[in-house]
């Protein structure tokens, strides 16, 4: 029994040890860090529902001002939170060879369609192969390919608005998730929904189920964060099976189906099989350590849908409620769109999207306002050294694995990079003004080699759509629009739980 209560005592303290360490970590390097709460560190508050996510790490910014960079608590992870616009550089691109990942919260073998995706994919597990593969997809010759798609989406979309009599309440989010849905259906898996129209549509469904982070999945996800280690040995999965299996068998079927009738399209699949094919028949070793596998094409496929579906249609959201706030900057745009139109004999084209200024000003200012993700983030593969350039800084020395955060919603809103920083202003990117903005204080896509491999692809969808309902529609406030939005604390992606309203306000054309 004495023994049992000893060994016992002994992992307890072990335990508490090897905590208290850990979140001693930052306060043994010497340098400003938040305070952290055992187990959770920074983010108490956004578990217990109280703050979310994005204010948390303002809060942290904001916290030492005079600082480069300060240390903070990913719950159990040491997090080195990085202000200063020269290090950003510094960590991003100039030693990006020192940080050349993303931190993999999800061990490879616990989830592997979400560990191999491009975005989580390791240094040496063929990023820079994958990369390179997918890069093609996002070319401005394959975007003006892949328009015609999106312009049979987004053609849906305003006809069925334009159904309705009279004004038209609409839930932007839900609006823009369904439009964004098609979008990927159509340019990546050949799929064609229309999810106004077929609401319940399975492709729908089941992308809607992928990217809900909430609730029981949220603490799953929670749990890796905690303790990777236990998680895995209980066997906790992110993806359930049904997901899981939905996906990879509409892989399997597209990827069979465009080899038994050689069917080509100009999109991501098309390029994966392609390397598939190539690698199989090469002889190299190289490519045979990194051979693509079916399961490959479609922890591809599962990322281009998580951004595309979820990211790419929040920055629809708050885009659109912005110009229901600001009707002068909306008439402004309508100005332009109706110019541009009338310049290209009624025909919206790639072209004449592209050439757009005064709409290319309000998505970079939406995108400023309203980053896609509150940081970005990298981990270094050895050590390093952040010199100082102050004397009062000491050399701080990071070991190999730390994780490194960029702040973009944070840098975004400071004062001293955008004057007014919460006031919706377009003309901060205009021609005479855009030259004074600090480089690497404006990264609503993230910055270096890991740079947002979709952003092209996310912008021309942002554009066209904002064109085509300005076009056909005012986009007003109604009796549900919220001002200020009250972000949903359970979310990522800073948006209410009760939705986005607006309304649309058919336009009398002559």
């Amino acid at each position: 029994m004495w023994l049992i209560v000893v060994s016992l005592s002994l992992a307890a303290l072990l335990f508490y040890l090897n905590v208290s360490k850990r979140f001693s970590y930052w306060k043994n390097k010497g340098i400003p860090y938040s305070k952290p709460i055992y187990f959770l560190g920074n983010f108490a508050s956004n578990v217990f529902r109280i703050k979310s996510f994005e204010t948390i790490v303002e809060e942290c910014y904001k916290e030492f001002p005079k600082s480069r960079y300060s240390g903070m608590y990913q719950f159990r992870i040491p997090v080195l939170l990085i202000r200063d616009p020269e290090l950003v550089k510094q960590v991003t691109i100039k030693d990006f060879d020192v940080f050349p990942e993303h931190t993999r919260v999800i061990p490879l073998d616990a989830e592997p369609l979400f560990s191999k995706n491009l975005f989580n994919m390791l240094h040496d597990e063929g990023w820079h192969d994958m990369r390179a593969t997918l890069s093609p997809t996002f070319t401005a010759s394959k975007m003006r390919a892949v328009f015609t798609l999106m312009r049979q989406c987004s053609d849906q979309f305003v006809n069925y608005y334009k159904q309705s009599k009279g004004n038209v309440s609409v839930d932007l989010k839900d609006a823009f998730t369904r439009f964004a849905n098609d979008v990927i259906g159509t340019s990546a898996f050949g799929v064609t929904c229309d999810s106004l129209t077929h609401k319940n549509n399975e492709f729908y469904v089941m992308g809607k189920a992928l990217t809900n982070f909430s609730g029981l999945r949220s603490l799953r996800f929670f749990s890796y964060t905690i303790s990777p280690f236990f998680s895995k040995l209980l066997r906790i999965r992110i993806l359930n099976t049904k997901l899981e299996e939905f996906f990879k068998s509409l892989i399997r079927e597209t990827l069979a189906i465009r080899t038994q009738k050689n069917i080509i399209r100009a999109d991501m699949i098309q390029l994966l099989m392609e390397a598939q094919r190539n690698r199989e028949q090469d002889g190299q070793q190289r490519h045979k350590k990194n051979s693509i596998s079916d399961d490959d094409i479609t922890a591809q496929a599962l990322i281009f849908f998580l951004a595309g579906f979820e990211v790419t249609s929040t920055a629809m959201t708050f885009l659109a409620y912005e110009l229901a706030l600001n009707p002068e900057i909306q008439t402004k745009l309508y100005e332009e769109i109706s110019t541009t139109l009338e310049e290209n004999s009624g025909k919206i084209t790639y072209e004449a999207v592209m050439s757009m200024k005064y709409l290319d000003r309000v998505v970079s200012e939406s995108l400023r306002l309203h980053a896609p993700v509150p940081f970005i983030d990298r981990k270094s593969v050895k050590p390093y050294t952040i010199q100082p350039d102050d004397p009062s800084e000491e050399p701080l020395h990071l070991e190999k694995g730390t994780t490194v955060w960029v702040p973009v919603s944070s840098i975004h809103h400071d004062e001293q990079y955008f004057p007014n920083p919460m006031k919706f202003d377009p003309e901060r990117f205009n021609d005479d003004n855009k030259h004074n903005i600090k480089p690497f204080t404006y990264l609503p896509f993230g910055s270096g080699p890991r740079i947002c491999i979709g952003s092209r692809f996310a912008l021309l969808e942002i554009k066209l759509i904002i064109l085509q309902i300005l076009q056909h529609f005012e986009i007003v406030r109604d009796a549900k629009t919220a001002v200020p939005l009250k972000p949903d604390k359970t979310n990522f992606n800073n948006l209410p739980k009760e939705g986005v309203w607006v309304s649309l306000k058919p336009r009398i054309l002559n």
